[in-house]
């Protein structure tokens, strides 16, 4: 068997492909060698990956070593640190040593170092039966066992080709090479290309290359070496593309030492055949769960990776009950309140009613929902048991098997190509390994940070091919070293090395010291060191230079995705052999505005520069034909006529043609969070004081606001319980104590008492017109000289200078309009009779919550507040207000029933004063001269571009 063997050779693609059929060549990576081997002399290879679990069960190696060691050992600052980190470590050393035949399990001589020293103690605690400890073999023990049995003689006869340098490779397959040499099998070197005998720049550097000399002569740009330049890699791949669609005879082999979709994407869209590039994230959806499901063990849950979990494409959720949850969340970031579980239920009944969902499937669904959300919680600061860590894996491992095949099985039905779906493959195995890893803990609890860093062990990126290579496409391969010459091979003629930047680590260091290297060469067991790892990089990186023979491609952005990316090491050696200024020759600078380069031949493509088409500005008006037959709404709210009044535009998209943007289904923002909670707490508080007096004192105020805040923030507000924002929450807490007791006490010094909150009011805009129907947020009422007064007072979270400006100017509309409503007291209680009592005077104010401020035109129902002076007494101004406001809507109908839709905005402002010079200004209200706040429909009318 005649075999290629190299050190990247992993994936098996080499450039150019060696000769296929019975004279062909077997290519493999020195673990898959070993793996052949092994199946010789009976010796099992591990079926998946078991590095976590060996790490593991050296952790626990090291756990007892540390309890017996008389002096501690050099490792144990590390240890107490981070005890995984650190027994992967040690592993790795353990397991270098025995991959270059240092012989750990004999008895230490005297003169051993100290730390070679702790080695040997730690394989003799492994070896001792007085301890249970077990450790799976690595590669280096599955190395040394296969050495073992090839006295054995059992496999064929070999032949076995080697790609890197013998001296450069690692000792203990240097040890396999000169063992199976011993048992007559051949081991050759490959032989090392020779530059090119052609004259042309290539050659030239080539020559460079091996002979470590400046050339004599400058590149004449001839084709044979070319540097394509970009800004971005995407502008690469669009040139690289049109290049290779323009030119169907020119076929490199690709060389891309990242995989990722950029360049084939491009290839793609110019209609080129795939290539089929897998790409490694760990983005993708299905292992984002792993991530995400142990949020389901702590309480308090953490809203924001909730709405991860429920906004996943992939998860073990319905996802009509996840998009439902998010969008409950995003408004709500609370759980388990009255308005959290009569969502869930609304939406098992709306699937059982309107979409007709069976017992079976109904029951498969709340499973679901109460396997993750009322399963057992524990506090953040405690320990989960492992016994439920275990069933969450074991849970997560089943569903992304039986999710896999139902895919599998819904591909065959829709007569689709059946996918592999191997990111649910991954997302299993990396559960079982969770498991295994699991159960060989003798722990039986873990803390929040044992349990993340378990989740980042078993955690890795997971292959996916998004389309499959197609016949025709480009032979690509994904390390320097891929490129080759077998002996009865051809040469590679032409190469495109896609990625010419730096991606090799920009240091190496030795892991052991003087005095232990030297114990190492004494004993023939020296592990390769930094000297090693540098030449064997340089020999690697100069493969495709060497290896070309007509044509490289060399292409440099200055950015991948979006970052800025150095050269490749290699460009510096370009520079230095030939003179300053030379490479300019060989350069296409891909953006520059300039002729075609004929470097790549005649047919080379070029930026042509686009016209710039800018969007239309916003109209001043629109034009709505159907609009002028449409009828007023039943009822309107207080805020739908501010935008009715103000911004017709936003009234006539979202109430008339029901234009509604998809929720974006993230938590709330911070000041409509505090916003929500701070409203219900003073809602609730002013409940539960009811028309007491006798509850309206700081004391019983203080108390309830401890007893409650807690549980109020776990079913409305649970960002601010997570880690992290304690404070946050202590200070919106300390917020709502000193403005929840002043809001009570200028209820109680100005004789106030709480009629009710959250209170309907409705009322006609004139007599048999528009009806509106709106919420008050605070209702109070008393008697002074003898009459009944009400005060109508609106909540806001903060806005002072706003609010007092809205005040100022005669626009606070919401305000006039509950007055006006409780004076023509249409409402009836449940007895039939009116809600308000006749001929009460009717007062208005804003409470600032954040900044425990009350503002009114006047100190009528609150003495010592903030006021806003004016000439008129309230009254009249309110009636002023309410005269403009009906004057105003009559005018938008005016001209909804011309078809006129208004485009208020900055940039319309002048086009809307020259339309209305003859509008007589003083009968309405003032108009707004600023884009509107909170307008989603800015892209509609021009002003989001």
């Amino acid at each position: 068997m005649r075999i290629l063997l190299g050190l990247s050779f992993a994936d098996q693609q080499l450039l150019p492909a060696p000769p296929a059929g019975p004279e062909g060549y077997a290519v493999f990576s020195p673990a898959a060698l070993l793996r052949y081997l092994e199946t010789f002399y009976a010796l099992g290879a591990p079926a998946i990956n078991r590095t976590a679990l060996r790490t593991e069960q050296y952790r626990q190696l090291l756990t007892l070593h540390l309890g017996l060691a008389a002096a501690p050992p050099f490792y144990e600052a590390a240890f107490r640190a981070d005890e995984f980190a650190t027994a992967a470590e040690l592993l790795s050393r353990r397991d270098e040593l025995l991959d270059a035949g240092y012989a750990l399990a004999r008895s230490p001589a005297a003169a051993v170092p100290p730390r070679l020293l702790v080695l040997h103690e730690l394989e003799a605690l492994l070896l001792d039966d007085t301890y249970t400890l077990d450790l799976l073999p690595g590669p280096a023990d599955r190395l040394n066992l296969l050495l073992g049995a090839l006295g054995e003689d059992r496999h064929p006869r070999l032949w076995i080709g080697l790609n890197e340098p013998r001296p450069l490779l690692p000792p203990g397959l240097r040890r396999l090479l000169d063992r199976l040499e011993a048992r007559g099998d051949s081991v050759e070197q490959l032989p090392e290309p020779v530059p090119t005998e052609e004259d042309h720049d290539l050659g030239r550097w080539q020559h460079c290359l091996t002979t470590g000399q400046r050339s004599d002569t400058t590149l004449q740009g001839d084709g044979s070496l070319v540097l394509l330049r970009a800004e971005r890699e995407t502008h690469l791949a669009a040139y690289v593309a049109r290049l290779l669609r323009d030119q169907p005879d020119w076929r490199p082999g690709a060389l891309l030492t990242v995989r990722n979709q950029t360049l084939d994407n491009a290839l793609v869209s110019e209609g080129l055949p795939s290539l089929g590039v897998p790409s490694t994230s760990l983005a993708r959806p299905s292992l984002q769960v792993l991530k995400l499901v142990t949020a389901f063990l702590w309480d308090p849950l953490e809203v924001d990776r909730i709405m991860e979990f429920v906004s996943l494409v992939t998860k073990p959720l319905h996802w009509r009950l996840a998009q439902r949850i998010a969008t409950y969340l995003a408004d709500t970031p609370g759980l388990f309140g009255p308005r959290w579980f009569a969502m869930i239920e609304g939406f098992f009944t709306e699937m059982r009613e309107e979409r007709q969902w069976t017992p079976a499937r109904l029951k498969d669904v709340r499973d679901q929902y109460e396997s993750w959300f009322r399963r057992r919680r524990y506090p953040r600061s405690g320990r989960v048991p492992k016994f439920d860590l275990r069933q969450l894996f074991v849970e997560l491992r089943q569903w992304a098997m039986d999710e896999r095949n139902e895919l599998r099985k819904e591909d065959v039905r829709k007569n689709r190509v059946v996918q592999d779906y191997a990111g649910l493959l991954v997302l299993a195995a990396q559960a079982q390994r969770a498991t295994e890893l699991l159960d060989a803990q003798p722990e039986a609890d873990l803390g929040f940070l044992e349990i993340e860093r378990l989740i980042r062990t078993v955690y890795e990126p997971a292959p996916t091919r998004f389309q499959p290579r197609e016949q025709g496409s480009l032979t690509t391969v994904f390390a320097p070293a891929s490129v080759q010459k077998t002996p009865s091979g051809a040469a590679a003629e032409e190469i495109l090395w896609w990625d010419f930047v730096e991606h090799e680590p920009d240091y190496f260091f030795s892991r052991y010291y003087p005095d232990e290297l030297a114990w190492l060469a004494a004993h023939d067991a020296e592990p390769n060191g930094p000297r090693h790892q540098n030449e064997l990089a340089r020999w690697q990186q100069a493969r495709p230079i060497l290896h070309a023979r007509r044509r490289l491609v060399l292409c440099l952005p200055a950015r991948v995705d979006g970052e800025p990316v150095e050269p490749h090491p290699l460009l510096g050696d370009l520079e230095a052999a030939f003179p300053p200024g030379a490479l300019a020759r060989i350069t296409v600078d891909v953006d520059a505005a300039e002729a075609a380069s004929t470097l790549l031949g005649s047919a080379t493509p070029q930026f042509a520069p686009v016209p710039l088409e800018p969007l239309d500005r916003p109209r001043a008006q629109l034009h709505i034909e159907r609009l002028r037959s449409s009828p007023e709404r039943e009822f309107e709210t207080p805020t739908a006529l501010e935008d009715l009044l103000y911004y017709p535009h936003k009234w006539v998209f979202r109430h008339y043609l029901k234009l509604k943007g998809t929720p974006i289904l993230s938590v709330a923002n911070e000041n409509r969070l505090r916003g929500n909670l701070s409203h219900l707490f003073i809602e609730r508080l002013l409940t539960a004081i009811g028309p007491d007096p006798a509850k309206m004192n700081r004391t019983f105020v203080r108390e309830w606001i401890d007893e409650h805040w807690r549980g109020l923030l776990e079913r409305e507000g649970a960002v601010l319980l997570e880690y992290g924002q304690e404070p946050e929450r202590v200070q919106f807490v300390r917020t709502m104590h000193y403005a929840a007791w002043s809001l009570v006490h200028y209820i109680q010094e100005n004789g106030w008492t709480i009629r009710s909150s959250e209170q309907t009011l409705e009322g006609d805009l004139e007599a048999m017109g528009q009806s509106v129907r709106g919420r008050a947020d605070l209702l109070l009422e008393r008697h002074k000289n003898g009459r009944p007064e009400l005060c109508v007072v609106d909540l806001k979270w903060r806005g002072k200078t706003v609010f007092r400006n809205l005040l100022r100017n005669a626009k606070d509309v919401q305000l006039c309009l509950y007055a006006e409503f409780i004076t023509q007291n249409k409402g009836r209680g449940e007895d039939g009779q009116p809600l308000f009592p006749a001929a009460a005077t009717v007062h208005t104010a804003y409470y600032i919550i954040r900044d425990a401020v009350m503002l009114s035109r006047n100190e009528l129902a609150f003495a010592n507040i903030e006021t806003v002076a004016g000439q008129d007494e309230a009254r009249v101004v309110q009636q002023e207000t309410l005269r403009k406001i009906r004057t105003t809507y009559n005018w938008r109908w005016e001209q909804f029933r011309e078809g006129t839709v208004e485009v208020r905005c900055a940039a319309t402002l002048g086009a809307l004063q020259d339309a209305y010079l003859d509008l007589d200004h003083g009968a309405l209200l003032e108009m707004e001269e600023e884009d509107a706040r909170f307008d989603d429909y800015g892209s509609l009318i021009g002003l989001v571009v």
